[in-house]
């Protein structure tokens, strides 16, 4: 016959006696208080679950999150309708026609301008977008020097054909006409939060 912590069974096995409840003694009858130390033990439980639960929650909003800031939601970025967002900037590509100037009045009533090519895969996305159109951009000549809508020197990251005024994309590359032509154009913004 086995016997462990004063507990007999005729097969060796150690088993359990029968609760108070189950007609049994209480197992530790000599101890006053075991009762309260379950209950004890009971809430230490609960509240390292709790924990447990709280630290996995706050590991996948901050996977959601700006800067990895959990108190901060990443903002859902939107484009009006009509617009087309590529890598948190909208874009619009116009069907009317007009001159540069009329051209950038538009973009501006939209809260946009004429669109800056200045990151190279820019303009491979909008030639994609907007094959064999001549379309306005935000570049223009101002005596021998090209600037963008926003004041800022061009930076020659493409090259620019021809020594006219106003600069538009057609497939890929940049050429300059005079300002007055009627042609589309395209705008860009930054996209909002929703």
């Amino acid at each position: 016959m086995g016997e462990r912590n004063g507990f007999c069974s005729s097969n060796g096995n150690v088993e359990e006696p029968l609760s108070p409840q189950d007609g049994g003694a209480s197992p530790h009858p000599e101890v006053p208080g075991a009762t309260g130390r379950r209950t004890w033990v009971l809430v230490v439980a609960v509240l390292v679950a709790l924990v447990l639960a709280l630290t996995a929650a706050v590991a996948v909003l901050s996977g959601r999150t700006c800067g990895g800031d959990p108190a901060v939601l990443a903002p859902v970025l939107v484009c009006p309708n009509g617009w087309v967002g590529y890598y948190n900037v909208c874009y619009y590509l116009s069907r009317d026609e007009g001159s540069w100037e009329w051209s950038q009045e538009q973009c501006s009533s939209h809260g946009a301008s004429l669109v800056l090519l200045r990151r190279e895969w820019e303009m491979e996305f909008l030639s994609r977008l907007n094959v064999n159109v001549n379309s306005w951009i935000g570049l223009r000549r101002w005596g021998k020097r090209l600037e963008w809508v926003d004041g800022s020197s061009f930076n020659q990251t493409f090259e620019v054909h021809g020594q006219a005024e106003c600069v538009y994309l057609y497939n890929g590359v940049v050429g300059s006409t005079d300002c007055s032509q009627r042609r589309p154009y395209i705008c860009s913004k930054p996209q909002v939060p929703r």
